[in-house]
């Protein structure tokens, strides 16, 4: 059974019964109002979607659409993201670190394994980052975050037919999760939904389910697919409910900012719902305002004007008024002016309006790419931006946890499929990982940094040996910093051996 839709709810999308049954009232409740920030983000869904002119209304009103929320939900993401982010593995120390800044130090034989383990962690998620061109992908993966109250949802996906994993990005209008009653964080199982053709008589839907085995004490992960009609009727069965042999669900969910023990968070898109509306309607009033004191209404009296042969309306114009009568008067024709007095009035409104969407988003009216004045002192960017910039930073609160936990899936997948025949990756560097799958993802902020006192930082804090050479090479935003630091390490070795080349000191 079907019916048509609110317009409020899916349109011009069909709502199929069996679906809504099936999900029940609280997750469907959900899914809908996720639709409708979507629809709002697409423009589709508007202050005057269900504007109806009034019967007494003799002219079409303007009606403008800025399109505000969008703006906003894409700048959040690209503060968080427009900058690459660097996946980076740390060696631990292993080695006396009084014995490790002294001159002629050569690492131990732990020291070294642990060195060539971090750095084969590095290469192969880097490789996969790579291969799944992630930093396109978190851009957008960032602005469905946005959209959305839930979040946004990394799946691992071995392909057999190449070798390779896929991280494949889902919106939360895609999925049902279900979580454990006593930890908020343990998926029991979740599904992936969707229409494959535009009539809905097929629905895809992939399951996966962490499933304890008393005896054998651990977990299991199993995944079952299969395509549905519209009423839920089993028509294919793709994957067979199995043992995928791995102790984990492969997905990875990046919730919104919410309170503790809850699913579902906050959209940064329905903050600015509101104040966009009501931008839209008084700019459309301005609009319409400006329209009535540019062409001004003319006025007629004691004039006959023949249907046949009206008055000309154009520049230049001679009109003949005829010579009207005793009884009604000598003819006259005059502009009625609007005489609209409140044009500062309803402009300097319009600016506290945008001003408060800015402040509600946190996000400031300046643009980085405006600010084209080079050298700009860092310390008044960072107060320009200060709340945006903080905002950035609670927001990589929870991706640096969250693509940490995605990393660790990654490479406990590999160990899982590296006897498969088609694997593409090096075995021997998955020979070193261990059982230790710690990660650090680096973000940068999209400021006008000045580069020079940039440099000039690292290089203080490589002198007070609190940073890293490759750890200063990665901050600066150089690309492949372990092959950057062998080139440092083999010029200083070079220029050692030129000044000495006796070797005598």
């Amino acid at each position: 059974m079907r019916v048509q839709g609110d317009r409020n709810f899916m349109n011009p999308v069909e709502i199929v019964m069996p679906v809504r049954t099936a999900l029940g009232d609280s997750e469907w409740t959900r899914i809908m109002s996720e639709v409708r920030l979507y629809e709002r983000y697409e423009g589709d869904l508007n202050v005057w979607s269900d504007y109806k002119k009034p019967e007494n209304l003799d002219y079409e009103p303007t009606k403008i659409q800025l399109d505000y929320p969008q703006k906003i939900v894409n700048m959040i993401a690209a503060w968080q993201f427009e900058k690459e982010p660097k996946v980076t593995v740390p060696p631990d120390v292993i080695d006396d670190p009084a014995l490790m800044i002294q001159s002629g130090y050569e690492p131990s034989e732990e020291q070294q394994a642990e060195n060539s383990r971090a750095k084969a962690k590095e290469r192969l998620l880097t490789w996969v980052w790579d291969d799944n061109r992630m930093h396109e992908k978190l851009l957008a993966a960032a602005k469905d975050r946005a959209i959305s109250k839930t979040g946004v949802y990394a799946r691992i996906h071995y392909d057999k037919r190449r070798g390779e994993f896929k991280i494949i990005w889902h919106p939360s209008t895609e999925v049902i999760a279900k979580y454990s009653d006593w930890d908020i964080d343990q998926l029991e199982e979740i599904h992936f939904i969707a229409w494959l053709d535009e009539e809905q008589t097929k629905m895809w839907k992939l399951s996966y389910y962490l499933v304890w085995h008393e005896e054998a004490g651990e977990y299991d992960c199993e995944i079952e697919e299969a395509v549905y009609n519209g009423d839920l009727e089993k028509q294919e069965n793709r994957v067979e409910r199995s043992s995928m042999g791995i102790d984990f669900i492969p997905v990875v969910p990046v919730p919104t900012e919410k309170l503790s023990k809850r699913t579902t968070g906050y959209s940064e898109l329905e903050k600015t719902i509101e104040l966009s509306d009501e931008i839209d309607k008084k700019m459309s009033d301005y609009s319409d305002a400006l329209r009535f004191e540019m062409f001004a209404i003319t006025l007629l009296t004691n004039v006959d004007e023949d249907p046949k042969n009206p008055l000309q309306v154009a520049p230049g114009a001679k009109w003949d008024l005829g010579d009207g009568a005793e009884e009604t008067g000598e003819p006259s024709a005059k502009k009625l002016e609007s005489g609209f007095r409140f044009k500062e009035t309803i402009e300097a409104y319009l600016d506290r309006l945008q001003k408060r969407l800015h402040e509600k988003a946190e996000v400031p009216m300046v643009n980085t790419a405006d600010m084209n004045t080079g050298g700009i002192n860092d310390m008044a960017v960072q107060l320009l931006f200060s709340n945006i910039i903080s905002k950035t930073q609670r927001s990589w609160v929870i991706w640096q946890s969250r693509l940490q936990t995605l990393n660790e899936y990654i490479l406990r997948y590999m160990k899982a499929r590296e006897d498969d025949s088609k694997f593409k990756y090096d075995k021997e560097m998955l020979a070193k990982v261990d059982n230790y799958y710690a990660s650090k993802i680096i973000f940068g902020l999209p400021l006008p940094q000045d580069q020079k006192a940039l440099i000039e930082q690292l290089g203080d804090e490589i002198s007070n040996e609190i940073e890293s050479i490759k750890g200063a090479i990665t901050r600066s935003g150089k690309e492949n910093a372990e092959q950057k630091f062998m080139e440092i390490m083999q010029e200083r070795m070079l220029k050692r051996q030129s000044q000495d080349p006796y070797n005598e000191k």
